[in-house]
């Protein structure tokens, strides 16, 4: 928008007229009118100086500003566009080009809850870091609804819906781990009761798992054990050496028995007796000899 001048002409037809009949009334009109008079006329006189002003227009510089500004506008991020086209249009609000800036900013506003909405729907299916970078982008606008939600939602609800899906799919490292990250927020009393809950939910779960490792990997320490006497009824002797891809194990391998052993140390076999070492995955181990199965104690579980 371009400012123009008021008539100067008009301006000081009516201006002189205000001072004449002011100067010349003298006697015959009292002081108090004659002032007021004058009054009126050093007020017009301002307007007048007001209305006169030069027409303002966007200086060039920042009219080729904008242009680059608008070049550099991500999709992706229709959060830091809005922040940036809003910050533009505050520099330069003196200049026609706010008015631009005001209506280009509409068709970004309109991207905002879908971008919130996507962001819900990603955290939903897992894909937390995805979801995240949307939320993070849409949190920095204060004035927006779509930012007062995604910051609402990033200071509780999605470290916990993470958690919990962590722990459904049986991933209760990653859920612990994600559940830790609650603590560390400035949490009200009610959800830092149901963060603690949810922690206590992981630490039974991954007991449960653990439970459930220790049994199959004692199932296949004893089925390894079944074997290698297997062996030595056939042979009349255990196996000169003995890892995971032993003749002696190849029924088990082709089972499936051995899925929960990740390495075997430590054989030694002298006469009728043999000793090894079977790991699991997550650290137990298992001492096997022929006379039977022995835990290792201290060793690493998971």
């Amino acid at each position: 928008m371009i400012h123009y001048p008021l008539s100067r002409e008009n301006w000081s037809r009516t201006v002189g007229c205000i001072v004449i009949a002011a100067t010349e009334a003298r006697n015959e009109w009292p002081y108090g009118v004659r002032g007021v008079l004058l009054l009126i006329a050093v007020l017009a006189v301002l307007v007048a100086a007001h209305g006169c002003r030069r027409p303002v227009e966007t200086p060039q510089e920042v009219a080729h500003a904008y242009s680059a500004l608008l070049a550099s506008l991500d999709a992706s991020r229709p959060g830091d566009s809005v922040a940036r086209l809003q910050n533009f249009a505050t520099r330069y609000a003196a200049y026609p080009i706010a008015q631009t800036v005001a209506a280009d900013i509409t068709p970004w506003r309109r991207q905002l809850e879908p971008a919130y909405l996507k962001a819900r729907d990603l955290a939903r299916d897992g894909r937390f870091d995805e979801a995240q970078t949307i939320l993070v982008d849409l949190a920095q606008l204060q004035d927006e609804p779509a930012g007062r939600m995604a910051r609402e939602f990033l200071s509780f609800e999605f470290h916990q819906l993470k958690a919990s899906q962590l722990l459904v799919k049986g991933d209760t490292a990653a859920a612990r781990a994600a559940g830790g990250e609650l603590r560390k927020l400035p949490l009200n009393e009610g959800q830092r009761a149901s963060a603690e809950r949810l922690l206590d939910s992981v630490g039974l779960v991954d007991g449960a798992n653990r439970m459930t490792r220790t049994t199959a990997l004692q199932s296949a320490a004893r089925m390894i054990q079944v074997a290698l006497h297997g062996s030595f009824a056939e042979e009349g002797r255990y196996p000169e050496l003995l890892d995971m891809a032993s003749p002696v194990l190849a029924n088990l391998r082709a089972t499936g028995v051995l899925s929960p052993v990740a390495r075997i140390d430590n054989y030694t076999s002298k006469g009728d007796e043999f000793s090894l070492i079977v790991s699991g995955a997550d650290g137990q181990r298992i001492r096997v000899t022929h006379t039977g199965l022995e835990p290792i104690p201290g060793a690493l579980q998971k």
